[in-house]
């Protein structure tokens, strides 16, 4: 293909797009393919403003700018220096081949950089999610139950959650119990997040209030880790052994995933059981009640679980299988269940597929009221 060809892909008409850039040139990826004698450079975009519309365009698709560029001895040494999760206003003529659907991908040609480090909330995953915040910055104290085990890679950003137990107004304050969630939101560098909390760590913290809930923080930064003991109650408290003694079983409450786990005899064999209760709470009187419920006539449950599945997934498991099951032999191979059963009084049955899923797990939803309402795989 030759640079008049290329061109040839490319409407004359131009517009203006804010463009928020996912991906492009760095030193160590290599020189980007030649058409004669000039260097077919690339930028990736994941979300897009159309200036003339007002519309944005382009999440989860990947789109492209292009442009034509001979190398450079000195600057960038492709042309525009595009940089990773920064937003562009780019006057650009759109290619001839554009999908009009949506959820298509794109690509533009790339005349003129207008504006570098533009401010749009709607293109930038940071603004987007913290304008759910109140703007006003308060320092807190409080005590979070763990530290920051896992995170969302969102379009550049790390963002995570974690919960705390108890918060103070003040440094003189006495803290409260009050169970919350403390979001953390920052630019993704390496392969972990920079911030990290302890277990049961006390923190002074400069946060944002969510707008229609004061419990939910968005941290703005630690300013440092507390050695004072006001926590301390809420501590003892937290790492404070909480059973339930019942005729079916002893269960035990794990607080970090508000449920009381424990184990039954199901029909011969042992059976774990997870009781959940309200965040923060310990009192798990309802999901207990619906369990021995669902224990007067267990063996009458259990069936009509197996027969629920079978008559939603028989094809399917079939088809796994590669060989014609009947709905006696798909109930006979569901193995044994693990159950959680909701505050709410709703039942999750999981049971062991059998092999018939290649070891995936049949799930099995019962509503409040009794009925099935969902069956499938998991795992």
């Amino acid at each position: 293909m030759s640079p008049d060809e290329f061109m040839q892909q490319y409407g004359d008409e131009t517009c203006e797009l804010i463009v928020r850039v996912g991906w492009c040139w760095a030193k160590g990826r290599g020189s980007f393919p030649q058409i004669g004698n000039l260097y077919h450079a690339k930028a990736r975009f994941d979300r897009a403003l159309d200036v003339r519309s007002n519309e944005v365009f382009g999440q989860g698709v990947f789109n492209w700018l292009e442009w034509l560029t001979p190398k450079h001895l000195l600057g960038h040494p492709y042309g525009f220096a595009f940089k990773e999760g920064h937003l562009y206003r780019v006057l650009v003529r759109p290619a001839l081949a554009n999908a009009a659907e949506a959820g298509k991908s794109s690509s533009y040609y790339v005349e003129k950089i207008l504006e570098s480090d533009v401010t749009e909330s709607r293109l930038d995953p940071y603004l987007e999610f913290t304008s759910e915040f109140c703007p006003e910055e308060v320092e807190r104290d409080i005590l979070v139950e763990n530290g920051v085990s896992g995170s969302a890679n969102v379009h550049g950003y790390f963002r995570a959650v974690v919960r705390y137990l108890a918060i103070a107004d003040g440094k003189d304050d006495e803290p409260r119990a009050c169970v919350g969630r403390l979001w953390i939101m920052e630019e993704a560098r390496g392969d972990v997040m920079k911030t990290q909390l302890s277990d049961l760590g006390a923190y002074r913290v400069v946060v944002r209030e969510r707008k229609d809930n004061p419990t939910s923080l968005f941290l703005v930064r630690v300013v440092k880790k507390l050695k004072d003991e006001r926590f301390e109650p809420f501590r003892e408290e937290y790492l404070k052994p909480v059973v339930i003694e019942n005729s079916l079983g002893t269960f035990t409450l794990d607080r970090r995933y508000d449920w009381y786990e424990g184990s039954i005899d199901y029909l011969g064999k042992t059976c774990t059981v997870m009781l959940t209760v309200e965040e923060g709470s310990t009192d798990a009187t309802a999901s207990l009640a619906k369990l021995e419920e669902l224990c007067v006539d267990l063996s009458s449950v259990d069936h009509a679980a197996r027969a629920y599945a079978a008559d939603q997934m028989l094809e399917n498991a079939s088809d796994w299988c590669e060989e014609e099951l009947t709905r006696e032999q798909f109930i006979e191979r569901m193995d044994y269940p693990s159950i959680t059963i909701e505050h709410d009084g709703s039942v999750g049955f999981m049971f062991d597929d059998g092999g018939m899923f290649a070891g995936h797990v049949i799930v099995v939803d019962m509503a409040a009221d009794g009925s099935f309402e969902r069956a499938d795989i998991e795992g």
